[in-house]
């Protein structure tokens, strides 16, 4: 029985743990501190900072970190403020559109423009036994995907089921390794056009994702206000109702309308929509009929690569199976670091451009 025969029989129909059940049966890997985890400390400061700091001082301090994923206060939503860190992004992450050669820049444009590529790859079961390991050594985590809708109400969804098994730094470089042998040479500038800075396919992290049922990543959201790049690599064929991955098509770049939905959020006190913004009847009817939803079905190898700045959700699920598939993504950066990042890239592109 394959790898993921295996894994769709452990978590179907017959599948009645809780999460915080499966959870207790895992073996926990314990690893020592090594000297680069040292340099994790001021992010850890950093974050404990911002957290700690009283809303308005957030508003203030945190105005280009992608932490700050929106206002924190009534004040700040009743303004233009969410709307220029939105348009101030997406110039700055335009930018890496300067260190694209010319043979391959409309194609790139193109997935900057759309907000997402798609890639396909061949022989994915070569990583079957990294994958068969990581749910030996690794404890699941939710990942933001709650078995509850963010509207407040935290009702439990019935048959809600999702783990997501982070893998080892040297599993990392071993999918990397079989990600570099079978995709495209200019994957890098899709990527860097999707993140928004100059980053390249070893700086991803993965980590397998099984998922039954509706969570609150059903809900139509984005991730923060500034660009990050996630990509969903289908380990099974995906229908549409398997839980495909869907998109808003070229809705980050709509700052108008993203500040929009955030704001109204904040000033009617939804919280827990307000972060990462969730669209919700007639707003998502709406927002379909204003960008169109591009639904990503696929066969196994599918590979979508995605800046979830822009609106996104998982698609329905009508399956018997779980859906599995792995999760990956490049750091999320601010504004600042992307500045810098990339006017460094256009300075290194100019000077030693092919």
């Amino acid at each position: 029985m394959t790898t993921i025969k295996k894994i769709e029989e452990m978590f179907g129909n017959d599948f009645n743990y809780s999460f915080d059940e499966f959870k207790k049966e895992k073996k926990i890997q314990r690893r020592k501190p090594q000297l680069k985890h040292f340099i994790w400390i001021p992010s850890l400061i950093y974050k404990r900072i911002y957290w700690i700091l009283p809303k308005i001082l957030k508003d203030i301090f945190f105005y280009f970190s992608t932490i700050h994923k929106s206002p924190n206060t009534k004040i700040f939503a009743k303004t233009r403020y969410e709307e220029f860190r939105i348009l101030l992004d997406i110039k700055v992450s335009n930018l890496i559109m300067k260190t694209i050669p010319k043979d391959v820049v409309i194609n790139v444009r193109k997935s900057f423009d759309s907000g997402f590529a798609i890639f396909n790859l061949s022989n994915i079961s070569e990583i079957n036994p990294l994958i068969d390991n990581v749910i030996e050594y690794t404890n699941p985590s939710h990942a933001g995907a709650q078995p509850y809708f963010k509207d407040g109400k935290e009702k439990k969804i019935s048959n809600s089921f999702s783990a997501y098994y982070s893998f080892s730094e040297q599993d990392n470089e071993k999918i990397n390794s079989f990600l570099e042998k079978n995709l495209d040479k200019d994957f890098n500038y899709h990527l860097s056009a999707l993140a928004g800075y100059k980053c390249k396919l070893t700086d991803m992290n993965y980590s397998l994702s099984i998922v039954r049922g509706e969570n609150s990543n059903s809900e139509m959201h984005q991730d923060t206000y500034g660009s990050v790049a996630k990509g969903f690599i289908y380990l099974q064929d995906i229908g549409e109702g398997n839980s495909p991955f869907e998109y808003l098509e070229g809705s980050f770049m709509d700052a108008t309308y993203r500040s929009e939905q955030t704001n109204r959020a904040i000033i009617n006190g939804d919280l827990f929509s307000s972060g990462s913004t969730r669209l919700r009847d007639k707003n998502l009817d709406n927002a379909i009929s204003r960008f169109g939803i591009k639904t990503f079905t696929g066969s196994k190898g599918t590979f979508v690569l995605a800046n979830t700045s822009g609106y996104h959700r998982k698609g329905a699920h009508n399956s018997f199976k779980p859906r599995i598939m792995l999760a990956c993504g490049v750091e999320r950066k601010g504004i600042i670091s992307k500045l810098f990042l990339n006017l460094f890239a256009i300075f290194k592109f100019k000077v030693f451009q092919r």
